[in-house]
């Protein structure tokens, strides 16, 4: 039977991954200059290539915060199947942009690109070649770009509990903590979301 020890184990170990991945993500919005590589396969925009910082050890570290986000959901359904599945959806759907981000960078900067991509790998990171970057972190940043992630982190696991609880029966299937967890973390991405409209509309006026 579920028991309440290792019905929680996963949750745990799930949510552990995801916010790890979602502090790859921190530092890398937090200390990424205007200008750098683009994040799409349609239309690139780059006016300079980051080498620093995070990007000294792993060339796509945004990818790389994904990958740990998106698994732990995964993790906390227990089932290797659809672990491995979403692994095999992940790399074939992400190898797709890392190789258009890629092709256009060496396009546009050539031997700098090529000289960095060498001694840098993709996805896995080397740490030993760490360059401290020459920027201040930038909260702002990531707060602007960040805060739907990460009170997405809490939305999915709530409904990922509320529908194991509701499968196996257990009661109650969310307990009055993770409630105020769930209405605190909504209130709080409503007025960060205002707050980014109000900020693009007296933009959009100047």
């Amino acid at each position: 039977p579920l028991t309440n020890v290792n019905k929680n184990i996963l949750l745990y170990v799930g949510i552990g991954i995801t916010c790890f991945g979602e502090f790859i993500r921190i530092l890398t919005v937090g200390y990424t200059p205007p200008g750098t590589s683009g994040r799409n396969t349609k239309q690139q925009l780059a006016s300079s290539l980051n080498k620093k910082g995070i990007y000294s050890v792993v060339r796509h570290p945004l990818y790389l915060g994904n990958l740990f986000m998106f698994s732990g959901p995964f993790i906390f359904t227990g089932n290797i199947f659809c672990i491995l599945i979403f692994l095999l959806t992940f790399w074939l759907y992400y190898e797709r942009i890392m190789i258009a981000e890629e092709v256009y960078l060496n396009h546009k900067f050539k031997d700098v690109f090529i000289n960095w991509s060498n001694r840098t790998p993709a996805i896995i990171p080397k740490f030993f070649n760490f360059k401290k970057s020459d920027l201040k972190f930038s909260f702002r940043k990531v707060f602007e770009g960040e805060y739907s992630g990460m009170c997405a982190i809490i939305a999915v696991f709530t409904v990922l509990v509320v529908a194991r609880n509701s499968f196996y029966e257990i009661s109650p299937v969310i307990s009055n903590s993770w409630k105020i967890l769930f209405i605190g973390n909504l209130v709080v991405y409503i007025i960060l979301r205002v707050l980014k409209k109000l900020k693009r509309y007296k933009f959009n006026q100047k």
